[in-house]
């Protein structure tokens, strides 16, 4: 069985990178999400502590038995 020398090259130039090349946008995407991730959640942090509207805020009912000293009978 003979080999075949002259074979089609198949769009190599398409699919391969030559070596040595950098692919940017992976190195993009391996940086650049982590620290989308840590900026939006330090954003959302600091988003929700200014935006505290805990003074304007109804008090809680209490979850204990509250008894009242000034209306007690003597």
């Amino acid at each position: 069985m003979g080999t075949t020398r002259n074979r089609p090259a198949e769009h190599e130039d398409d699919t391969q990178v030559s070596p040595g090349r950098t692919r940017w946008w992976v190195v993009a995407l391996i940086l650049g999400l982590p620290a989308l991730l840590v900026i939006g959640f330090i954003a959302m942090v600091v988003i929700w502590v200014l935006a505290d509207d805990s003074s304007k805020a109804e008090p809680l009912p209490a979850h204990s038995l509250q008894v009242s000293l000034a209306s007690s009978p003597s």
